[in-house]
């Protein structure tokens, strides 16, 4: 019997040239759908907000509302990192950094809201050096962490040097050992989520990530009783010794980590709505942090205790910062420095604390979003 014809269409078929055009426009299109997204959100929660200081909702009625609003918040920030990522809206800066550090920082930066969300997470870290850009490396792990919540609330951590799986056999000489990042979540029973092989925003970002670096390789696996994502990192640097393909290890004892809880920040500028955006997100890290207005004002601080870090906005830019900039380069070379810049302003600058270094320099637009990472970067070269 045949089978019956599709039913014609009078629209004709796009050309190559129109397929192609529409192809071209989808960033632009997913740019614009994002941000609508999370600014009709904002709006959401702005309401929200409002409705709970007038007694109109419960703490809890807030919550079940707001937590819907938030994922989709954050589902439309993920979205944009893919976006900017594939665009090539990426200027990487590739530096020596502890991956374990890394880890450590962004599980610190979470404490609060994993204790809350009912997550455990049992880790063992050994330092592994890394050549990297220390906000892929940031933003890939924040990734891998998301992602791992949404398939259970027992996770563990692991990093270490490792042999790589495609290590030349026993005869031949081995290649030097990768860094290894594995996240696993223990599972509660034999069935596994159907999320883990799911193509999911999180995992595109992870591979987004990792293909931005093109150094580093992801893998996501089901074992008894576990999920696992892996990182494996090539451009491991140093002479660490690398365990092998079972996990043993030298038995070195994990590393002791260096904490930002006694850190003391300063942001200085003269727009009291950046100031205010920039101490919060600086707070929410869990460091301490004062807002001042102009460059007499940051040098008393300076003098009253000791500061390890400097927010200068540079978009707003007191009338007397020459003065902070050769107090800085005087009295303080040390001290690391995150600019803020507007959307006029070039990407990168030397920094004038640290010739060697480039001060990460974060555009207004997206404070929210990237200033966290440079600050826990910028701390970890001084503290």
């Amino acid at each position: 019997m045949t089978p019956p014809a599709a039913p014609s269409s009078n629209a004709p078929a796009p050309s190559g040239d129109a397929a192609w055009r529409m192809a071209a426009h989808w960033p632009d299109l997913a740019v614009a759908l994002t941000e609508q997204a999370i600014d009709s959100v904002d709006h959401l929660l702005r309401g929200l907000g409002l409705l709970l200081q007038r007694g109109r909702l419960t703490e809890a009625e807030y919550r079940i509302l707001a937590l819907p609003a938030q994922r989709l918040k954050q589902c439309g920030v993920h979205a944009q990192q893919i976006v900017r990522l594939q665009s090539g809206q990426v200027r990487q800066s590739h530096e020596k950094i502890d991956l374990a550090y890394v880890v450590e920082s962004v599980l610190q930066e979470r404490r609060e809201a994993l204790a809350l969300q009912g997550i455990t997470v049992r880790r063992q870290f050994r330092p592994v050096e890394l050549l990297i850009d220390p906000t892929v490396a940031y933003s890939l792990v924040q990734a891998m962490l998301e992602w791992a919540v949404q398939q259970g609330s027992r996770l563990e951590l692991r990093v270490e040097p490792r042999v790589p799986d495609d290590t030349p056999p026993a005869t031949a000489e081995p290649g030097p050992p990768r860094g290894w990042l594995a996240v696993d979540v223990l599972l509660d029973g034999p069935r596994v989520p159907e999320s883990v092989y799911a193509d999911g925003v999180l995992w595109l970002l992870a591979q987004q990530l990792a293909s931005t670096d093109g150094g580093i390789t992801l893998q996501r696996q089901v074992e008894p009783g576990r999920v696992r994502l892996t990182a494996q990192f090539r451009r491991t640097v140093g002479q660490a010794r690398a365990t092998d393909a079972t996990g043993h290890d030298s038995g070195a004892p994990s590393t002791v980590f260096k904490t930002i809880g006694g850190s003391y920040a300063v942001v200085c500028s003269a727009d009291a709505p950046t100031r205010l955006r920039a101490l919060d997100v600086v707070k929410k890290l869990g460091i301490a942090a004062d807002g001042v207005a102009s460059a007499a004002q940051a040098l008393a601080a300076l003098a009253a205790r000791d500061i390890h870090l400097l927010v200068l906005d540079e978009a707003h830019l007191p009338a007397d910062a020459a003065q902070l900039a050769d107090t800085l380069a005087q009295q303080r070379p040390g001290i690391a420095v995150v600019r803020l810049i507007g959307d006029a302003q070039p990407g990168t600058d030397q920094d004038a604390a640290d010739g060697h270094h480039e001060a990460p320099r974060i555009p207004l637009e997206a404070l929210d979003a990237r200033l966290g990472p440079a600050v826990m970067f910028s701390l970890s070269k001084v503290v």
